[in-house]
């Protein structure tokens, strides 16, 4: 039976362990986190950030990707090349909901993730001319995790986040029943209120066609002007954005996604989504946004 997943973000070492001799940030303790928490990154393609996943003895590093809502995705060359099997097929949509591609569906895969042993993952096969493949944060144990682009961590568990920390401000999460860890927000562009979407597996800001007409954005040779965009505490000027179409990956939501957030731009500041609190805490300090 084919299987139809949303994949919206890359269109647009050892092993996964937790890594003793890295630099330890300070917000650990702002944040309650163990040392046994941290897994490092490194920023590879188009300024993602990567972890390691270890399949059949080899260690591949992929990004991990906020956009990505099927799980593990392996190119089809590593797909092929692992000798994985095809078990069934699933279907590539982009953020319009439309059919992009077909894959194959491998199941009961062992590997390594995020320092833990799994013995029996999903693995799609997908297609791009660059990445290797995508890590989504289902995978990711606990129900919390930040990212540091600039100190190369990420740290996850399940504590809760202290309800007051220091040099970061916390923005509700808006909830969405289809992809449960979708992270989305509301901010403003151009002082208008609309919904964003955090995209570690996005390279640039994305924008909605429908804000695009709404607000009459201008038009240039590699996209169109956003203007100024806000996100809790943080604001930033987008020159030039990639016009989407959100219909289906905004379906059931209580408004469309207008927005995408990419790597670009988050890696100027260090943020934290703990899922079970509903909040996204944003580093308080407007100095070195991301360029956008």
């Amino acid at each position: 039976m084919r299987m139809t997943t949303a994949l919206g973000a890359a269109l647009a070492l050892a092993t996964a362990t937790c890594v003793p001799e890295i630099e330890v940030p300070e917000w650990r303790t702002q944040f309650g986190y163990s040392l046994s928490a941290f897994q490092e990154l490194e920023l590879r393609e188009f300024g993602f950030p990567f972890v390691p996943v270890e399949i059949k003895g080899d260690t591949l590093w992929l990004p991990f990707d906020t956009g990505n809502m099927a799980g593990l995705t392996l190119g089809s060359e590593e797909f092929r090349g692992m000798g994985l099997p095809c078990s069934d097929e699933w279907d590539l949509l982009n953020s319009a909901g439309e059919v992009v591609s077909t894959g194959c569906t491998a199941l009961g895969v062992a590997a390594v993730l995020f320092g833990r042993n799994r013995t029996s993952l999903r693995v799609l096969e997908f297609f791009h001319e660059t990445l290797p493949g995508l890590v989504g944060p289902d995978l990711l144990p606990g129900t919390r995790f930040t990212i540091d682009y600039d100190s190369r961590v990420l740290a996850f568990d399940s504590l809760r986040t202290p309800s007051d920390v220091p040099g970061f401000v916390a923005i509700p999460l808006v909830r969405s029943e289809r992809h449960p860890r979708l992270i989305l927000v509301e901010g403003e562009v151009n002082g208008r209120s609309a919904l964003f979407e955090i995209d570690t597996g996005k390279n640039r800001t994305t924008v909605d066609h429908l804000l695009v007409e709404d607000l009459s954005l201008e038009p240039v040779e590699t996209g169109v002007v956003v203007g100024r965009v806000r996100l809790g505490p943080r604001e930033w000027n987008v020159t030039s954005a990639r016009v989407v179409n959100t219909a289906g990956i905004s379906q059931g939501l209580p408004s469309r996604i207008s927005l995408g957030i990419g790597s670009d731009v988050l890696r100027g500041f260090i943020f934290t989504v703990d899922y079970a609190a509903g909040l996204l805490w944003v580093e308080d300090s407007t100095a070195g946004a991301g360029p956008s």
